[in-house]
């Protein structure tokens, strides 16, 4: 499979990360850290967050927090995608590996529980971190300040663990809000560069099946990992790839062995 980019042991595809995954060997990857589809249509019929914009809360440029900007496959389909997911990173991870995936909170729909359910069931679930964006999130009565970031732990090895004997499970990093341009979920590059701190080494590979704009990469080459990031929409491979300085048609192949089986690489 042909990268869409390669340069400094990161690489992009552009494709469906099912069409990936099954491609990477097994026990090739230390941390599996992504931000996946919620099933959620990006908050499209929320109608606290249109009051947000029709009040003018939102600030000119910036895009209203309920404005209708689909991603792919953030329909009920997403579910099916995660669970997925959780299996496939059984097989990729190595002993000991950690899966990271960020996930909503609170109701209506608990959808942090059955996802843990799931990561228990496929995995092995370890805990879950709250991310406190601060302010006050989307939605009525109980507003919505946080997210949660699951996290499985593949059997067969001690935890793959870098932040000292012991860290809070409350992360309190300010949240994004993208302007109209930019891929509307993004997330922190200080969030991600904690999970790669505490769950990887200088060296590893980190992997992002669901990359988004390409945030998982930019922490990962700031740490000095390895990275490889799948991502369905051309328009934020680009962006990636631009956030980490690469220019369309002229990526280089880095020196890293392959992670295909069978030639595929």
């Amino acid at each position: 499979m042909k990268p869409y980019f390669e340069r400094d042991g990161i690489t992009i595809y552009h494709a469906d990360a099912r069409d990936v995954l099954p491609a990477l060997g097994d026990s090739s990857v230390d941390l599996l850290l992504t931000d996946p589809p919620y099933g959620h249509r990006n908050n499209d019929d929320d109608l606290a967050s249109r009051r947000e914009a029709a009040l003018g809360l939102v600030k000119s440029g910036e895009a209203a927090l309920g404005a209708s900007r689909p991603i792919a496959n953030d329909g009920p389909e997403a579910n099916e995608l995660v669970r997925w997911l959780f299996a496939e990173a059984r097989r990729v991870l190595v002993p000991g590996a950690c899966c990271c995936c960020c996930c909503g909170g609170g109701g209506p729909d608990p959808q942090f529980a059955r996802w843990s359910l799931w990561l228990d069931e496929l995995l092995g679930f370890k805990q879950m971190v709250i991310w406190d964006k601060g302010g006050l999130g989307m939605g009525w009565h109980y507003r919505r300040s946080y997210e949660t970031v699951l996290v499985g732990e593949k059997p067969g090895a001690a935890c793959k663990w870098y932040g000292g004997l012991t860290t809070s499970n409350v992360v309190r990093i300010s949240k994004i809000i993208p302007r109209a341009h930019e891929h509307p979920t993004t997330k922190p590059v200080a969030l991600m560069e904690h999970f790669i701190r505490i769950h990887s080494q200088e060296g590893e590979l980190v992997l992002d099946p669901f990359m988004g704009a390409g945030t998982t990469l930019v922490a990962a080459r700031k740490l000095g990992r390895r990275a490889v990031g799948v991502e369905l929409e051309e328009r934020w491979c680009e962006d990636a790839a631009a956030r980490l300085e690469f220019r369309v048609g002229h990526g280089s192949k880095s020196n890293i062995p392959t992670l295909f089986e069978d030639g595929d690489g």
